[in-house]
């Protein structure tokens, strides 16, 4: 029998599966004569992306000394809350730690979804001068069986299990800690540094999108039906958008989605639920730099600057750069990149904060052109 508080979407649930079949068989039979190889290979991509981890033994972390000017690289582990209602239960997340005996703080870096510790390695380039620390998330990189991805929410422990772990370390707790979160990353260092306001001294947080309400609104307004050539809206948006956290709507919104709004979450474990980073930085005090992209659809200029302007920093920052898509400002200029971010920890743990603006946008110019066709 249904639970009488599922009864009411029974109708349109049925409605609904209809339309996600339309989207599935146009989404098919567009790839079938259009996009086949492309679809083919980026899904063996995947395939692989969510089965590989890198293993290294201790001979390759002693070996990378000679790489690092003195500063030494090790595996680190430790335990996180398994969800808000099993908090008696833990889980193992592992990381990567590199200690710079030089270092005036350190830096934890929080991955986005789909990534990993191994992933970030090259961030590591980005913060000159400091102790740095990433790890997985759950459900992502090493050991992720019985774990879910929630978009930010439950990650939230692991980032603060993270930080308490730096915080004991005999060579790291004398140290400020910094955070520098990106997409998922940002959402879950900004809900951790709401629940403890001491975690962090400072913050940097690129392209965090401002709820998940919003962030599954954008991707459904982004659905098209392709059926030989023809573009057709697709029935059942506002259906999609009022259940998308309805268990019987889950599965069928991730497939939808991962059809026809290049957002794959069927490749991790994941339980979309209530996340609104948009609300939960007004609790937020410490110095906050906000990172935005001009073609960024996922988490886009406004859903950062709405963040922005709710943070009670007492001293932020927010820079809308150029860029082709989620994430894309690092890539698009690195060098201007880089040095913002330092520059602007480096103002944080000295304390010049104090003396400058206590907030301002800054936006650059858009550079990109979408050019179409073949001269």
């Amino acid at each position: 029998m249904v639970p009488e508080k599922n009864k009411n979407i029974r109708t349109p649930f049925f409605w609904s599966i209809s339309a996600t079949l339309l989207i599935m068989i146009g989404w098919f039979l567009h790839g079938k004569f259009t996009y086949s190889k492309e679809i083919i290979t980026t899904k063996r991509s995947c395939s692989l992306c969510k089965f590989m981890t890198v293993k290294r033994d201790s001979a390759w972390y002693e070996k990378q000394k000679r790489y690092t000017g003195g500063s030494s690289i090790e595996p680190v582990s430790f335990t996180s809350k398994k969800s808000d209602k099993e908090q008696d239960k833990t889980i193992v997340r592992h990381g990567i730690l590199l200690i710079n005996p030089h270092a005036k703080a350190t830096v934890l870096i929080c991955h986005g979804f789909m990534t990993s510790k191994d992933d970030m390695s090259i961030m590591r380039l980005l913060f000159n001068g400091f102790n740095i620390m990433t790890f997985d998330f759950r459900a992502h990189g090493e050991f992720i069986d019985d774990q879910c991805c929630t978009f930010g929410n439950d990650e939230r422990h692991d980032v603060i299990a993270a930080a308490e772990f730096i915080k004991s370390h005999p060579r790291l707790k004398d140290k400020p800690l910094v955070v520098y979160g990106f997409s998922m990353g940002a959402v879950a260092s900004i809900l951790a540094q709401r629940e403890r306001p001491d975690l962090f001294t400072c913050a940097v947080w690129d392209c965090p999108f401002d709820s998940t309400h919003q962030l599954i609104g954008r991707a459904i307004d982004r659905m098209k039906l392709s059926l030989f050539g023809y573009e057709f809206s697709v029935p059942g948006k506002s259906f999609l958008k009022k259940y998308a956290y309805h268990p019987y709507v889950q599965e069928m919104f991730k497939l939808a989605i991962k059809a026809v709004a290049s957002m794959d979450a069927t490749q991790i474990n994941t339980k979309i639920g209530p996340v609104s980073p948009v609300e939960a930085v007004r609790e937020i005090k410490i110095p906050t730099f906000f990172i935005a992209c001009h073609n960024d659809e996922k988490a886009p200029p406004s859903a950062v600057l709405d963040i922005y302007k709710n943070a009670r920093s007492v001293y932020k920052r927010c820079w809308i750069g150029t860029g082709k898509m989620h994430f894309g400002t690092l890539f698009a200029n690195p060098e201007k990149y880089t040095y913002k971010i330092n520059n602007f920890i480096n103002l944080c743990l000295s304390g010049e904060y104090k003396n400058k603006t206590p907030q301002k946008v800054h936006e650059d110019p858009w550079v990109y052109q979408m050019v179409f066709g073949i001269k």
